[in-house]
């Protein structure tokens, strides 16, 4: 079984995919043809070590849903419009555990890039979700609750 980590972004992935906006196009690697747009990365930034007790450890996940488009018109109206779309589908239902994959997640920060190097203006948004989960230090790969 997989590392709970890579089990919330495949959840992510699951969940983001098939959004108005972007549609299929959803990347859970950093590494992938920046072309396709509109568009979604999906990866880790960091993760931190919480409360520890016995063999038990709780840790909070930096997590990065990337956001990639084009537009003729309004490339900040585009990127916010996906940016809601994100949002709504992590926290639909009011539901913040990504369906059971961690204890919380949290939306935490957001950074915008925006160019005009190429034929139509091109942006990138990022945003930051903070991810709590505990696991067992002898069994990464299965959330406790």
């Amino acid at each position: 079984m997989s590392h709970v980590r890579q089990q919330i972004r495949d959840q992510l992935k699951t969940t983001l995919t098939g959004l108005a906006t972007t549609g299929a196009n959803v990347f859970d690697s950093r590494v992938y043809d920046h072309d396709v747009v509109p568009s979604l990365t999906i990866y880790t930034l960091s993760e931190e070590l919480g409360e520890e007790s016995a063999n038990k450890q709780l840790r909070l996940l930096s997590i990065v849903v990337e956001a990639r488009a084009k537009a003729t018109t309004n490339l900040d109206n585009t990127l916010d419009t996906i940016g809601a779309e994100v949002e709504a589908a992590i926290f639909a239902s009011g539901d913040t555990t990504l369906s059971g994959k961690c204890k919380d997640i949290d939306f935490e920060a957001i950074d915008i890039e925006l160019s005009g190097d190429s034929d139509q203006p091109v942006g990138m948004m990022s945003m930051r979700f903070a991810c709590l989960y505990r696991v067992n230090k002898s069994d990464v790969t299965t959330l406790i609750s």
